[in-house]
């Protein structure tokens, strides 16, 4: 296991600042990136479910920047990522570590609370058109506290990913960070455009699904809470009423404006009070807050007799 840390490359560090008085609390349905952390500060954002919302921030800084705002009341964070190889390479596995240390002692965090069912959420895309959409959770490692994963990328090109964690008793750290992949084939980026119909047709596992999303086009617009509904029917286009969770949740939602800045994770406001027996569908709704006009894209994810779905749409959020 070390040797393998040892052997891999880092690639950036980032370091983020929690409130003690957070503990307790948790960013529960949607959390807001802006500006690529990577030298800005910002802000996360939660809306917790059944329209009580409330905001937590906490300071966000590049490793490379002394700490100029930390004070008793805050720990703060590092976080690290590892690629071996050193530049992943297309079509071939890529082993990443990823390490969140506290920054005062130098030691790794090894309890991590659960949000939405994981311990650590992994989203990454291609940055230049948001072709490739990835969810994945990479595993824990208790002994040293490093998190581990493989991921292959089909496609040679420009990625971003987000990490969003919550060390026990401090707050959530969501953080971002920019990296290539080499080799061939060599992704050709389209241009992003809106989406003419919100009806998509979904193949997954040999079978085939309609997913639709339906938005609250009134309320569709920057700095207010957009309603936005899918529905999932099968291939005979009979409604689906069995979803089954994900995420102890009845679906997942990922919204990235077409620039990469901009990072919604959404969760439905229905919880799912037992995992074991609930069954859903096949409308399943969230709400999102844009900060900002411009074009997005949603991936809605969902689960249907052990089968993952996926459907994403883009759309124009007017001023």
């Amino acid at each position: 296991m070390e040797d393998d840390v040892k052997h891999s490359h880092l690639i950036r560090k980032e370091s983020r600042a929690s409130s003690q008085a957070g503990k307790g609390s948790s960013l529960d349905n949607t959390h807001s990136q802006g500006k690529d952390p990577t030298h800005e500060r910002g802000s996360s954002a939660g809306e917790h479910k059944e329209h009580h919302q409330q905001q937590h921030h906490h300071q966000q800084h590049s490793s490379t920047q002394p700490e100029t705002t930390a004070t008793s009341s805050m720990i703060n964070y590092n976080v690290n990522v590892q690629f071996d190889p050193a530049t992943p390479q297309a079509g071939k596995p890529t082993n990443l570590s990823l390490v969140v240390t506290e920054q005062k002692v130098g030691e790794s965090i090894k309890q991590f609370d659960i949000v939405h069912d994981k311990l650590l959420h992994l989203i990454i895309v291609n940055s230049e058109d948001l072709s490739h959409f990835t969810h994945i959770h990479p595993k824990l490692d208790k002994e040293t506290g490093i998190f581990h994963i493989a991921h292959t990328f089909a496609k040679a090109g420009r990625y971003k990913m987000w990490i969003d964690a919550k060390p026990s008793g401090g707050m959530q750290i969501l953080t971002a960070f920019a990296f290539n992949v080499e080799g061939q084939p060599v992704h050709s980026p389209a241009n992003i455009t809106s989406d003419k119909t919100f009806v998509k047709e979904v193949v997954t596992d040999g079978q085939s699904y309609q997913v639709t999303l339906d938005f609250q086009r009134e309320n569709l617009g920057v700095g207010r809470n957009t309603k936005m509904t899918f529905e999932i029917r099968d291939a005979d286009r009979k409604p689906i009423s069995n979803l089954e969770p994900l995420m102890a949740a009845g679906g997942h939602c990922v919204i990235i404006d077409s620039n990469g800045q901009e990072f919604l994770h959404v969760h439905p406001a229905e919880e799912v009070d037992d995992a074991a027996s609930w069954r859903g569908g096949p409308s399943v709704s969230f709400l999102a807050n844009f900060p900002k006009p411009g074009l997005y894209r949603a991936w809605g994810q969902f689960q249907h007799e052990g089968r993952l779905l996926t459907a994403d749409f883009t759309f124009e959020v007017p001023e």
